[in-house]
């Protein structure tokens, strides 16, 4: 798939893409970095697959991805990614557990801001129950709502990337209170 195959997605499907292009190589090592020795990883929205090999590269020999693509093109895009521990699903992110029982972690680069609110509200609910939860994001917005779900959420940024980009890493999941935010840095 080129760039431009990319780009088509998007403007046929911009909320479910969320943006023209896919991560860049500065963001995919960024966002794998934090899976932090996790052995059984979930990646949502995993698109064409940048995120999806960095973290293939930093994953234990043992160790298992299990990606939830909604896009059929992508998914076949990815189905080339030749690795013995990578497993595609081509469904809803929200339906993972039907499919994975280890919620070890998580990395998400699902549009969060563009998901309705239940859908979004699902996606957290889900990720709440892993013990790490990486997500990326182009905008702050969603930081507080984030935080509610969370009790420790850190927050880089990313300005190698078109557009830069926020790198959310959430711990401690907790029931809907409040918690910190703070920097990685």
């Amino acid at each position: 798939m080129l760039a431009t195959d990319f780009v088509y997605e998007f403007i046929k499907h911009p909320s479910r893409v969320g943006t023209l292009t896919q991560s860049s190589r500065f963001l995919a090592r960024a966002i794998a970095q934090q899976i932090n020795g996790s052995s059984h990883v979930i990646e949502f929205g995993p698109g064409m697959g940048a995120v999806t090999t960095e973290i293939l590269k930093r994953l234990p020999a043992h160790g298992r991805l299990t990606c939830f693509e909604i896009n059929p093109c992508f998914c076949h895009y990815l189905s080339r990614i030749n690795d013995p521990r990578l497993r595609i699903i081509n469904d809803d992110a929200r339906n993972c557990e039907k499919y994975v029982h280890n919620l070890d972690c998580i990395v998400s680069g699902l549009p969060l801001v563009l998901l309705n609110k239940s859908a979004r509200e699902e996606i957290l609910a889900i990720s709440r129950k892993s013990k790490r939860f990486i997500q990326l994001q182009y905008s702050p917005v969603l930081a507080e709502t984030v935080k509610t779900y969370f009790s420790d959420v850190k927050v880089s940024f990313t300005l190698l990337n078109f557009p830069p980009a926020f790198v959310y890493v959430c711990t401690s999941p907790q029931p809907r209170v409040a918690g910190k935010i703070r920097s990685l840095h």
